[in-house]
């Protein structure tokens, strides 16, 4: 019996450990970046959409164990309580990978209701362990990032891609 070989775009297998490294490392500088007090809460997570792109885009070098340690990153760079967005992160990680093969294939506009439900699975996750250890201040306000994060998705798509590289179509 003949296999059928695969139709479609190819997940790309070169390479890119410097440029995921520097581009999850310049959003975890951009997650520190300064913000009015008024404004924090409009703050997007730069490094869980970055960490998610990769997630797409090259999902044998960054997945659920990798937003595990980027989330204790955050936590410990943003002093927030250990394991708070670790948690939220690999949880939204595993989301994406559910999804990605589905979502390697949607132009950026398409992957925007995905992103925006992943996010809110995220920020759902962080209100509720800020919940559990009493940190219950304006819980509301928490869910505005996922606005901002959702309108900032497709400019850092485009970023990424640009240095990324478009995918390359299979060869027969």
């Amino acid at each position: 019996m003949p296999m059928i070989a695969p139709k479609g775009v190819a997940i790309s297998t070169r390479q890119h450990g410097w440029l995921i490294a520097t581009s999850l490392l310049i959003a975890l500088a951009c997650n520190l970046l300064p913000w009015q007090v008024d404004l924090l809460w409009l703050r997007p997570d730069f490094l869980l959409l970055v960490t998610l792109y990769w997630a797409i885009y090259q999902p044998n070098d960054i997945g659920i164990g990798s937003a595990w340690w980027l989330g204790l990153m955050e936590d410990m760079a943003d002093g927030a309580h250990l394991g708070q967005h670790a948690l939220a992160y690999a949880v939204a990680v595993y989301a994406i990978t559910f999804f990605q093969r589905r979502l390697y294939n949607f132009p950026p506009w398409q992957q925007i209701l995905p992103i925006m439900a992943t996010l809110l699975i995220e920020q759902l996750m962080t209100v509720v362990i800020a919940t559990f250890v009493g940190d219950s201040r304006q819980v509301l306000l928490y869910f505005s990032a996922v606005l901002t994060g959702t309108l900032c998705w497709i400019p850092i798509w485009y970023l990424l891609r640009i240095q990324h590289g478009p995918a390359r179509p299979r060869q027969q």
